[in-house]
């Protein structure tokens, strides 16, 4: 009986050991970590983009990818270094080799050069075709308009989107037809 309780005790021990070793694995740890980080990219001298954010993990291996579990808010500026648009969002990674990203709850996109405003809860972006769309609810708010749709694909700087399902106020002009 005392031998079927110790085998008992050493399988069981096993177990918990490879569960430590499995949640300790370097693929689960970052590899770098930072709060309240600030960084700004140039090109030539001029101010390109700002980057914020409270929290910053850094994971390395296969899939290196960056998360910012506690959101980030971006700025992009223009060649004479005016803000041309932001974008905030609670949760965001960023995957390095494939170039892509997505953010997640509360995203908030300004484009402050066309009076643009996209709110929505997912969205992704591919750097290498310089498209973002997502499949969830969005909200398009642009000149006092709005416009919402249950989904999206655009150009990286929105300068052409389609929305899908789309659901709109639109003002209707009356002219006076009678001469």
């Amino acid at each position: 009986m005392a031998s079927i309780f110790i085998l008992a005790m050493l399988f069981s021990c096993e177990n918990e050991m490879a569960t430590i070793q499995n949640l300790t694995s370097q693929d689960t740890l970052p590899a770098e970590s930072a709060k309240n980080i600030v960084v700004h990219f140039s090109d030539s001298g001029h101010l390109k983009v700002v980057l914020k954010s409270p929290k910053l993990l850094k994971y390395y291996g296969d899939d290196p990818y960056m998360l910012f579990p506690e959101g980030l808010h971006v700025y992009f500026y223009d060649s004479i270094d005016a803000l041309t648009s932001e974008i905030e969002t609670d949760y965001a990674i960023s995957y390095e080799k494939k170039k892509m990203m997505e953010v997640r709850k509360n995203v908030i996109i300004y484009d402050h050069k066309k009076g643009k405003e996209l709110l929505t809860e997912v969205l992704y972006w591919d750097q290498a075709k310089q498209m973002v769309w997502n499949d969830a609810f969005v909200t398009i708010k642009e000149n006092g308009r709005i416009m919402h749709g249950d989904s999206m694909r655009a150009k990286e700087n929105l300068d052409h989107f389609e929305l899908f399902q789309v659901r709109a106020t639109i003002d209707i002009v009356e002219e006076d037809t009678i001469n």
